[in-house]
């Protein structure tokens, strides 16, 4: 007898299972199809691209060698520099590039073996590009043939404009723009080409004419940098410094223009300020939380030692470093003596469950590693304004001694932490800010300069100049003020690529004063330093503040008889008799 047979279906798992395995291999199947077609898509229209290159650079070919350059490029010629085609339905932009070459073969312009018969244009080179776009990304192919003369090369048709470009070290610049513009010519000249990898753009065969301009700027390593530039005279510069230039037949016309990465310059002025300092001398106990193979018996810090022989480290905790009342850290100085084979170090810490931590990198740069002295430097000024007084309220020094000659030992005589206790900022007021660069000068001989510009601070008295190009700025405050205080030094150093952070005291004007900028051989500034200002019937004495500075005013006049006393832990005093104050007087002076 034959049994029933029975189907069995699919359970719901089994189901959802078989559904996800379909889902993902048409899933896969479909993307492969996209990128199929993608791929299909590109090679059609690189093939579209490819097809007119190849047919317009055969064109390019069969023109005169005079002919071949681009319109109101250097060299002249027919070719437009930019234009556009459409190929099976396929929209492309073409750009063309032709220039000179000086070929090494008869020696090259600007090396060793100049060019042999004086002529640098041996031949042109066209490059020629096309972009499209395909599904939201620029797609691009190009050409580059050489177009030679059937002669040799030929001084006809103009002379070779050199523009050199540099940074703001004075170093030879690539990348940067350089824009050359004449409009007297008979065809008329705009072309931009980049200084190469010795920061220089050649333009040979440029047509003999004057009034020649060049404009130079760019967007190197992603930072956008100033512009440099000659000036055309007008009536607000009838004189300019660098003036349009002429090109000479069979000549060379160079030119030097200087560029630097824009930044910001924030301005800080202030209406009053309270500064002080935790200073340890080393005298007692004082602020010395611990300590590990040092010795304080001498009155500094150095290594301990038995019978004359050194350890070879050593490190002393200070602190803790907690102001009663604190806004902001200032600068730490160490006034340290560090003989042949020795350093001292110091690191930010803090301290908790009877364990020093580091303060980290993100919070204050480079305390990892630690700041160093320099042998034969008066110690360690470090500025710490990065650090957070309200994340780091109070902190400790650890200071590392080293020697790696058992018998002699560095010694530290001082630590000194510089701290903002409070400031008053002024209200809305305006200033003018004035750069040193001139672009000419007034029929007077005034000179004209490139930056000099009237702004105003907001309701706090800040402001925030930004892409401003590497100069020393003068900051002139409308009304009868005084620059009591400036933190960093003023006139303003203001360094290419890197943000300035300025602030200004601001005080009631007088007749007569002086602001004294006291640094160390390696221009940081110097603070608890004594300034004395003696004359007849005259005598002032001043402590540097956390910026360096000290200012005299009232009492001061004018005369040439002062004596000017500096002196300071761990340094030289110096004295500079008959020293001048006439109206606002200001010295950096060097201890």
């Amino acid at each position: 007898m034959r049994r029933p047979t029975h189907t069995r279906g699919l359970t719901l798992v089994e189901l959802l299972i078989t559904s996800a395995i379909s889902v993902t291999i048409f899933a896969a199947l479909f993307g492969s199809f996209q990128y199929t077609l993608g791929l299909m898509e590109y090679s059609k229209a690189k093939l579209s691209a490819l097809s007119l290159a190849n047919d317009r650079m055969e064109y390019f070919r069969s023109l005169p060698y005079n002919d071949v350059g681009t319109l109101s490029g250097i060299p002249s010629g027919v070719i437009p520099q930019n234009s556009t085609s459409t190929l099976n339905g396929i929209d492309f932009s073409e750009r063309v590039l032709v220039e000179y070459v000086d070929d090494a073969a008869d020696g090259k312009d600007g090396t060793a073996t100049p060019d042999s018969n004086g002529i640098p244009a041996d031949y042109k080179r066209i490059k020629l590009e096309y972009t499209w776009l395909q599904r939201g990304k620029l797609q691009t192919v190009s050409l580059v043939s050489n177009i030679v003369p059937n002669s040799i090369e030929s001084t006809a048709g103009g002379g070779t404009v050199r523009i050199n470009v540099l940074d703001n070290q004075s170093n030879f610049l690539p990348g940067a723009s350089v824009r050359l513009i004449n409009n007297t010519t008979t065809s008329t000249i705009d072309i931009t080409r980049y200084s190469d990898a010795s920061g220089v753009a050649l333009f040979s065969g440029a047509p003999a004419a004057s009034n020649y301009q060049v404009i130079v700027n760019g967007i190197i390593g992603g930072e956008t940098y100033s512009t440099d530039q000659t000036y055309e005279a007008t009536t607000t510069n009838p004189s300019p410094a660098v003036a349009p230039f002429a090109v000479l037949e069979s000549d060379i016309s160079t030119l030097t223009f200087q560029i630097g990465a824009l930044s910001d310059l924030n301005i800080q002025l202030l209406s009053g300020r309270t500064d002080d300092a935790i200073i340890e001398t080393f005298t007692g106990i004082g602020l010395v939380a611990s300590t590990t193979n040092v010795s304080t018996s001498t009155g500094s810090l150095q290594l301990a030692d038995t019978a004359g022989v050194y350890k070879t480290a050593g490190v002393a905790y200070v602190g803790p470093i907690s102001p009663a009342t604190l806004s902001a850290w200032q600068i730490v100085h160490i006034a340290a003596t560090t003989p042949n084979n020795t350093a001292v170090l110091w690191h930010a810490y803090t301290y908790s469950g009877g364990v020093f931590t580091l303060v980290p990198d993100s919070d204050l740069a480079q305390n990892n590693s630690g700041f160093s002295s320099v042998v034969g430097s008066n110690g360690i000024i470090e500025s710490i304004a990065k650090l957070d007084s309200s994340v780091y309220p109070e902190f400790y020094v650890g200071i590392e001694l080293r020697t790696s000659n058992t018998s002699v030992s560095p010694s530290v005589d001082e630590v000194g932490v510089y701290y903002r206790e409070s400031s008053i900022p002024t209200g809305t007021i305006s200033f003018g800010l004035k750069g040193t660069k001139q672009i000419g000068t007034q029929l007077d001989l005034t000179p004209i300069y490139k930056v000099d510009i009237t702004t105003t601070t907001n309701s706090v008295g800040a402001k925030s100049i930004s892409d401003l190009e590497f100069d020393q700025y003068t900051v002139v405050p409308a009304g009868s003020y005084d620059i009591a205080m400036a933190c960093a030094a003023h006139p303003i150093i203001h360094q290419a690529g890197i943000d300035s952070d300025v602030e200004l005291l601001l005080v009631s004007n007088a007749a007569h004063t002086l602001r004294v900028q006291v640094e160390d051989s390696y221009g940081r500034p110097v603070p608890g330093a004594t300034v004395k200002l003696t004359r007849t019937g005259y005598s002032s004495t001043i402590t540097t503040d956390g910026c360096g500075q000290a200012f005299f005013s009232g009492g001061v006049t004018s005369n040439s008889d002062y004596t000017v006393t500096i002196s300071a832990t761990g340094f030289t005093t110096k004295v500079i008799p008959s020293f001048t104050i006439d109206g606002d007087t200001v010295t950096v002076e060097s201890i």
